[in-house]
């Protein structure tokens, strides 16, 4: 099977109009979405709509869509992220709360587990940046793969039978057999990484081959429309440096 794999959309039209488009001409048969459809910009109602036609095999909820549901509260997050949060519970409908609402934590397909920030804790939204905090993680789901998203930047950690682990920096790579991996798939509406490309995963099951990809889009166009709107200036600012 190949999986189009994607997460951090963040109501950014733009970047996951080209996303949708790239997994589609790769050939991809399923598509799994890793949370965080909405926050930041300027688009939550096309981009969950656009999502939905994608008839995605699995979705879980990340940090910013349990927010503007409400259940998680907005003292967790900062400034512009908050107000971002408050604007786009004004603009998505009843059908999009629904939706958004339907979501759950974590998912499962075979041996691949599917969650948005970690295993460990995944409502208590912790950010698996350090080697440490990646490696105490592979206790926390039962798979060989776990694939998450949240810090918005793409890498791979593969833990060896005996238990070391490393993090990888190849953006194509066949998945050992004999080895787990933790895999964040990077962020199709808010890069961090200095890379202002937007970003996305390819995974096929049957060769094992994941591959990290990272396509232009037009992001001015979303900052644009993004002061337009009204939402905080510094989202706008991080678009073109990918910080």
């Amino acid at each position: 099977m190949k999986y189009g794999i994607f997460s951090d959309i963040h109501s950014n039209l733009e970047a996951m109009t080209v996303v949708a488009a790239a997994m589609k001409a790769e050939g991809a048969r399923e598509y799994l979405c890793l949370g965080d459809l909405v926050g930041y910009y300027s688009n939550p109602a096309e981009v969950i709509d656009l999502i939905q036609s994608l008839n995605c095999w699995k979705i879980v909820m990340g940090n910013h869509d349990s927010a503007c549901l409400g259940q998680t509260p907005l003292s967790k997050f900062n400034e512009p992220a908050a107000k971002a949060i408050l604007w786009t519970r004004e603009k998505i409908l009843p059908r999009h709360y629904d939706f958004l609402s339907s979501l759950t934590l974590r998912a499962e397909i075979g041996d691949i587990d599917l969650v948005h920030s970690s295993p460990y804790q995944s409502e208590e939204w912790h950010y698996l940046i350090q080697k440490e905090d990646v490696e105490r993680n592979f206790r926390y789901f039962q798979g060989r793969l776990c694939l998450f998203g949240h810090v918005h930047k793409p890498f791979i950690a593969e833990q060896k039978p005996n238990g070391a682990v490393d993090i990888l920096t190849d953006q194509e790579y066949v998945l050992k057999p004999d080895c787990r991996y933790l895999v964040n798939v990077g962020s199709v509406g808010q890069p961090r990484d200095s890379n202002p490309k937007t970003g996305f995963v390819m995974y096929d099951s049957h060769s094992r081959k994941l591959s990290i990809r990272r396509l232009d889009y037009d992001f001015k166009t979303t900052a644009h429309k993004t002061l337009d709107a009204g939402l905080p200036e510094y989202l706008a600012q991080r678009l073109s440096s990918g910080k």
